[in-house]
């Protein structure tokens, strides 16, 4: 096979906008001046150099393999749709190290059918489903194929005082017990073992109850204490408050402080992590959300603001209980039709991936459909909902036919996912732009454990739309690094950001096939290096994973 070189430009190449990305100078404590002959011949007068200092080593927080995972509705999972046919090569292709959340709202709508509820019919409440035995045993065929491991969302509403609930006219819950809920914990540990990670305790309390931080506090821990007396030897803890998607963290700060004042244990002895909810849009109600505004510095920052938060309270916990992000996606209330199922969402995908990973959240779980048809989503009341397409989805079949056959073709948003898993794992480097510069690039680096150097760049800019422009990236490299290899994310389809066409996608050549399984491994391509620097195109729309050796 012939290789082709990634394009390769001078820094005063005309009819681009030029970024020189001073970057990755890992020689301890080495400072790269703004006038550094890499920088210098620069003549394009829309050039903005930016000059980065970076650490002799990755001194940031650390990319593992099991970042990424998928949060599923209850309901998904109450139909019988987490089988290993239908779901192991889609989990396996984005890794073997994943969690699977089993939760979401229609937590508060299925029936547990354990122990002395074997075989109970369900109310009419009960719109999300049952959950029997065997959909615990089908989840434990798909975990042993595919190494993922899974957190249990359980029901709150039914259980706790119904003073509490904000509008128990809204989707009523079945009069789900305690009782019953700790039967449904007893058969998922006897069944799972140490796959089953945790047991969270109910989806955005604070959108359904009224209960403080303080409260909902005690509630977690009434729920761990009930399991702990049924499984004493499970160490089974439990996870929350999955508060809603807010910009503040309000809500966690709340919960989290009522823990760090419980005096009667440690937290850590409870909480097997602290989880909370993110989405940068909605589509609830009247709300809309634009390409440009998911794809914006805003929405960056904003993130960044939300992530920095969460680690500050982590830190409260001397950083002893993980904090994840355990629902999320482009835009809460099923995605935004038009942007969470455009190709703009391969670059989001990826992009958030790398921030929420450089911010020290240890995992995020995208909220997909695991088996549905492409298509209009269904209400809830619908009995169609359990396979009705969600906007935000991973994947969808084309037609029933295709779903029964378990042929799920992968969604833009898949894509997004697949090119993270090409990062290598290791430790991050200080390499960002300004904030002036979001609105355009984003870049992350990445030091392997192997010494290798990776490093991201994401041109945000839509090809489709009037003055978009390649960004023209100088990277000066740490003394030794003398080979560089790439492989590009990008779109062939002329409606740019917007297009829905996920068959237009191509991660390194490479595309996923209906099985879910990779075409082939994507191909690198080489990225010349001359005098410890180097200058590659990052067309608008695109992305490079380029990784450097010695």
């Amino acid at each position: 096979m012939n290789e082709r070189h990634a394009p390769v430009r001078t820094p005063s190449a005309k009819g681009r906008w030029t970024r020189s990305l001073l970057a990755v100078a890992l020689a301890a404590g080495a400072v790269v001046p703004a006038g550094n002959a890499v920088a210098q011949g620069v003549d394009d007068p829309a050039a903005t150099p930016i000059s980065l200092s970076v650490p002799s080593h990755g001194d940031g927080a650390t990319l593992t393999d099991g970042h990424q995972g998928f949060s599923v509705e209850s309901a998904d999972f109450a139909h019988g749709f987490l089988t290993e046919d239908l779901m192991a090569q889609r989990m396996k292709t984005l890794g073997h190290n994943g969690v699977l959340r089993l939760g979401g709202y229609s937590m508060d709508l299925v029936w547990p059918a354990f122990g002395t509820y074997a075989g109970s019919p369900a109310p009419a409440e009960a719109i999300g489903g049952t959950v029997d035995q065997s959909d615990l045993d089908a989840l434990k065929a798909l975990l042993r194929a595919t190494g993922w491991k899974a957190t249990l969302g359980v029901p709150l509403k039914a259980v706790i005082d119904q003073a509490k609930l904000k509008d128990p006219t809204k989707d009523p819950a079945p009069a789900v017990t305690m009782d019953q809920v700790i039967a449904e914990v007893k058969a998922a540990h006897a069944t799972l073992g140490d796959d089953l990670l945790s047991v969270e305790v109910g989806n955005e309390f604070d959108n359904v109850t009224t209960l403080t931080g303080a409260e909902m506090w005690n509630t977690m821990k009434s729920y761990q204490a009930a399991i702990r007396a049924a499984v004493p030897h499970a160490k089974i803890r439990v996870a929350g408050p999955s508060a809603n998607t807010a910009a503040t963290n309000t809500k966690l700060q709340d919960v989290s402080s009522a823990a760090l004042a419980d005096s009667s244990g440690k937290p850590q002895s409870i909480l097997s992590e602290l989880s909370s909810h993110l989405y940068p849009g909605s589509h609830c109600g009247t709300s809309t959300m634009t390409i440009p505004q998911l794809m914006s510095a805003d929405t960056y920052t904003r993130t960044r603001t939300k992530l920095d938060g969460i680690r500050a309270i982590g830190e409260q916990f001397g950083g002893r209980i993980p904090m994840t992000i355990n629902e999320s996606n482009s835009a809460s209330c099923s995605g935004q039709p038009g942007a969470s199922d455009s190709y703009a969402t391969s670059l989001w995908s990826l992009d958030y991936l790398l921030q929420t990973a450089q911010s020290g959240i240890d995992r995020v779980e995208f909220h997909t459909n695991t088996a549905a048809v492409c298509g209009d989503f269904k209400p809830r009341t619908s009995a169609d909902y359990p396979i009705s397409y969600r906007y935000y989805g991973a994947f969808c079949a084309p037609d029933e036919t295709e779903l029964r056959a378990g042929r799920l073709s992968a969604a833009p948003l898949y894509y997004g996912l697949w090119a993270f898993h090409q990062v290598p794992q290791g430790r991050f480097v200080d390499l960002a732009p300004a904030d002036a510069d979001l609105a355009t690039v984003r870049a992350y680096g990445i030091e392997g454990r192997d010494r290798s150097l990776t490093v991201v760049l994401i041109n945000v800019q839509d090809p489709a739309t009037a003055g978009s422009s390649d960004d023209s990236v100088t990277l000066t490299l740490p003394k030794g690094y003398r080979k560089g290899r790439t492989v590009t994310l990008s779109s062939s389809a002329p409606q740019g950001l917007a297009s829905p066409d996920a068959g237009q996608i191509t991660l390194g050549g490479a595309s996923v096939t209906p099985t879910g399984a990779p075409s082939g491994r994507p191909t690198a391509v080489p990225v010349p290096v001359g005098h410890g620097a180097t200058t590659v195109d990052v067309a608008a729309g695109t992305a490079q994973i380029i990784t450097f050796t010695r």
